[in-house]
């Protein structure tokens, strides 16, 4: 049997066929790829031409190698009247971590912790924020050390691995609580503050990158905060080169801008001043504002107690924040613009006015036995046995509340708050700051439109004594003392002397309406209160202890010529009710504020000029809660001590700074 033959496997075509079909595919391909190449030739040929031009695709590039880094303007200087630095830019002291760099970094957290004598709170806090960082930049961990802690750190550099510690530029208070309130503080922005950038508009998202920049900080309160705009300054920038993480390898010096400083600010307080009033203050709760009575400077505005607005430059603490926060004196509250008071007896000033003004004589008296009988009650005195019969210049001089509710009644509400809207009652005064109060002065129209009610005469009598619905700022009473020390010239404070785009005043215009016999007879009267027999702050009269040279120079009594004029002032108490006061207390007898407690103790008033030959200064203290044993005396020391100051440094006579010549001494040092 023949076996068959096996199936042949492979083409069956001619080799030559065989190659032919190759060579084409391989033609066809060799087409295609060079087709393929050609376009890709061309396009990078037009990219290239394009970008000879435009350097879009170059720019892309560099970013890819090239990161902007922001360097953060210093703030302009903040000066007193005659130059002396409140706030100012200086050298921090930190501590950083980069994280890549670090090989254990709870360890090397917890080691930087030790170091600095912080608690394992601080370690686990630190780390939350590290963490939340790049890995590959400084993170920073402590801010704002001192040199011992600062140097600490820096000997033990080589066993911390990852730890930085340099220094940067930061906000810096050098009188700490001094001037917190006027000057006020900056802080690193807020969440707030990013996503209201956000929101601001297509320029918003570099805004709000600039914000996240751990070295950009901006005004928070007081001046700080109002003129932000003008003492930021203008941000600089960097060209770092980065790699593929992100991290800085090194920097271009020829991509650099460096920042501007912003402008300085000149203000009208008087440094030495500032601080008198800050510390006669002592424990106690209040505001102080003095002014002069013609160009409107505000050469104090003290605010006590106070905070350290140093402590908020690199963030506050918690704890500490909320000890000054839940503090019941509020000592992170300006009291000179916003805090709101019953005037009480310093008001009598303004009814007096009024009163003269509906018609009342000059020889007008009236019998204080005590209370006035009126709408079936009794209005009472402060003096107990009554004063007697009174006119306008004793009812001033000891206070007579029995003569001030029936001149209160004779005057009417409406000419005594006209009266009062006229002496810069009831009005926010442009002061250069942020939450300016504007008060309260009640009318009968004010009344049924905001307590749905009539007016009743009996609210007119409580006007008489400054009571009731009435609020007003220690800046407001200082501009009312004012005007009526100089006259009826509606002087308006201010409290920016000189910055960018600042006007002088000029000289204010007279008040219409406002007789010089009137505001004649109120100071007679403020000058009793001062310096007679009976005077309700005769003490603080006694306290001033000045003399005035024959050349015009004010000095120290001490030692001086005998025969020389002393320097007198004038002024008025003023005490407001905390609370009312019932029928059954009154009948015990007197009420002792030191056996209340402090938030129900009365506040204590005092409002002044000076000297009184030649006056040139107003003054107003308010004692929050300062009670009284013998009424209304406890806020004119504080005044005294401030005026005699005041008169001793006589700042109107002194040339202030300029502040062009102090930026450019600030620009030479840096």
């Amino acid at each position: 049997m023949i076996p068959k033959r096996g199936k042949k496997v492979g083409s069956t075509l001619p080799k030559r066929d065989v190659n032919v079909i190759f060579n084409r595919r391989a033609a066809m391909l060799s087409i295609v790829g060079g087709g393929v190449m050609g376009a890709i030739m061309f396009r990078l040929g037009q990219l290239q031409a394009s970008d000879l031009f435009s350097r879009e695709y170059t720019n892309a590039a560099d970013e890819n190698r090239f990161d902007t880094r922001i360097i953060a303007p210093p703030r302009g200087i903040i000066y007193d009247r005659f130059g002396t630095i409140l706030a100012q830019t200086s050298k921090d002291y930190q501590v950083s971590v980069i994280q890549d760099d670090a090989e254990d970094l709870e360890g090397v957290v917890a080691r930087v912790g030790a170091i600095l004598g912080r608690d394992a709170e601080w370690v686990r806090r630190a780390l939350i924020k590290v963490r939340g960082e790049s890995k590959y930049e400084q993170a920073p961990l402590a801010q704002g050390l001192t040199w011992e802690e600062f140097n600490a750190v820096n000997v033990r550099l080589p066993e911390l691995r990852g730890i930085v510690a340099d220094s940067a530029d930061v906000r810096a208070y050098p009188f700490d609580v001094v001037f917190a309130h006027p000057v006020g503080y900056v802080q690193k922005p807020t969440q707030r503050d990013v996503d209201t950038a956000l929101a601001s508009g297509p320029e918003g998202q570099s805004r709000a990158v600039y914000l996240r920049n751990p070295h950009v900080r901006l005004g928070k309160a007081g001046v700080e905060a109002s003129m932000e705009q003008t003492l930021h300054g203008e941000a600089g920038w960097r060209k770092v080169v980065v790699n593929a993480f992100g991290r800085e390898m090194g920097e271009d010096p020829d991509e650099r801008k460096d920042p501007t400083r912003g402008s300085g600010v000149v203000l009208t307080l008087d440094g030495d001043l500032q601080r008198t009033a800050m510390q006669s203050f002592g424990d106690q709760a209040g505001a102080c504002v003095v002014m002069d009575i013609y160009t409107g400077d505000l050469l104090v505005m003290a605010s006590a107690p106070t905070f350290d607005p140093n402590l908020f430059v690199n963030g506050i603490g918690s704890a500490a924040f909320a000890l000054l926060n839940n503090d019941e004196k509020k000592p992170l509250f300006n009291k000179a613009i916003a805090g709101a008071y019953p005037p009480g007896s310093t008001f009598k000033t303004m009814v007096g006015i009024a009163a003269k003004q509906a018609g009342v004589e000059d020889d007008w008296h009236v019998n204080c036995p005590g209370y006035f009988p009126f709408g079936g009650r009794n209005f009472h005195c402060w003096k107990r046995g009554g004063h007697g019969a009174v006119n306008l210049h004793r009812a001033m001089r000891e206070s007579c509340d029995v003569y001030f509710y029936q001149a209160a009644l004779r005057a009417g509400p409406e000419r005594i708050a006209a009266v009062a809207h006229e002496f810069g009652f009831g009005m926010a005064h442009d002061v250069s700051l942020p939450h300016v109060e504007d008060g309260l002065v009640p009318d009968p129209d004010w009344w049924f439109a905001n307590r749905h009610e009539r007016w009743t005469a009996g609210l007119t009598v409580n006007y008489g004594i400054g009571q009731g619905a009435l609020l007003v700022t220690p800046l407001q009473l200082c501009c009312m003392v004012a005007r009526v020390a100089n006259n009826g010239k509606a002087v308006r404070p201010r409290l920016v002397l000189e910055a960018p785009g600042s006007t002088n005043p000029g000289q204010p215009p007279t008040m219409e309406g406002i007789s010089p016999e009137h505001l004649a007879a109120i100071r007679q009267g403020m000058f009793g209160v001062c310096n007679e027999g009976g005077g309700t702050a005769m003490r603080a009269g006694n306290m001033i202890q000045c003399v005035r040279r024959p050349d015009g120079v004010i000095v120290d009594a001490a030692g001086a010529d005998p025969t020389w004029p002393k320097i007198q002032i004038a002024g008025k108490t003023g005490t407001s009710q905390a609370r009312v006061i019932t029928a059954a207390e009154r009948a015990r007898g007197v009420i002792r504020d030191a056996d209340l407690p402090w938030r129900l103790r009365d506040n204590a008033l005092f409002v002044s000029f000076g000297p009184w030959d030649n006056p040139r200064y107003a003054c107003a203290v308010v004692i929050e809660h300062g009670g009284h044993i013998n009424p209304e005396f406890d806020a004119s020391p504080i005044a005294a001590r401030v005026l005699r100051q005041t008169f001793l440094r006589d700042p109107a006579r002194r040339a202030a700074a300029r502040l062009a010549a102090l930026d450019a001494g600030a620009g030479r040092e840096a």
